[in-house]
C-alpha cells in the first residue's frame, strides 16, 4: 500500500503542476491566500483554467485510486462506508483550494493567456496527453531511483569494511 499511497500523492501533485505547465510564473509578494478574497471575475477565470486542464477530473481519479487501494487493503470495511465517504468528497473542494494558489502565482493576464493556450489545439493535446506522459515519467523516475539506490549502496558497501564475525564466549 505504501507505493500506492505514494502514487496517489504524486498524482495529486501533478494535478497542481499540470495547470501551470509551460507557463511563466508571476511572483507577487504578499499575494492573497484566502479563497474568499479572490475577485469573483478572477476566480471564474482560474476555475475555467482548472476546468480546461481537467484538474477536477484528475482529482476524482486520484480519489478513486486511493479508495480502491484502501478497499483492497481493508476488505473488512463495509461498502456503505465507502459510499458515504464518496458522497462527502468532491473535486470542487480541491478546485476551490487551488484558486488562491493560482491567484498568488499568476496575474490576471497570465490566467487569460493560459486559458487561451489550453483552448488552443496544442493546449487541448497537452491536456489529453499529459496524464500518459506523466505515467511514463513516473515509471522512468521509479526505475532511475532504484538504479541510483543500487549504485549508492554498492559504493557505500565498498567503503565500509565488513563487520568482524561475532566470537562466542
Amino acid at each position: 500500500m505504501r507505493r500506492s499511497a505514494a502514487t496517489s500523492a504524486w498524482i495529486l501533485s501533478l494535478l497542481v503542476w499540470s495547470g501551470s505547465a509551460f507557463a511563466e510564473v508571476d511572483s507577487k509578494a504578499g499575494a492573497k491566500t484566502d479563497p474568499k478574497t479572490v475577485d469573483s471575475g478572477r476566480r471564474a477565470d482560474i476555475l475555467r483554467l482548472l476546468q480546461l486542464t481537467q484538474a477536477g477530473a484528475m482529482g476524482e481519479q486520484a480519489v478513486q485510486y486511493l479508495f480502491a487501494t484502501y478497499k483492497q487493503s481493508m476488505p473488512q470495511v463495509k461498502d456503505e462506508l465507502w459510499q458515504e465517504l464518496k458522497k462527502e468528497i468532491s473535486a470542487d473542494e480541491l478546485l476551490q483550494r487551488l484558486v488562491p494558489v493560482y491567484e498568488k502565482h499568476f496575474s490576471s493576464s497570465d490566467i487569460k493567456e493560459l486559458i487561451r493556450f489550453y483552448e488552443s489545439p496544442v493546449g487541448k493535446k497537452l491536456t489529453v496527453t499529459l496524464p500518459s506522459v506523466n505515467q511514463e515519467a513516473l515509471g522512468i523516475g521509479q526505475t532511475w531511483g532504484s538504479e541510483i539506490a543500487v549504485r549508492v549502496k554498492r559504493r557505500l558497501d565498498a567503503q565500509s569494511p565488513a563487520p568482524a564475525p561475532a566470537t562466542k564466549k
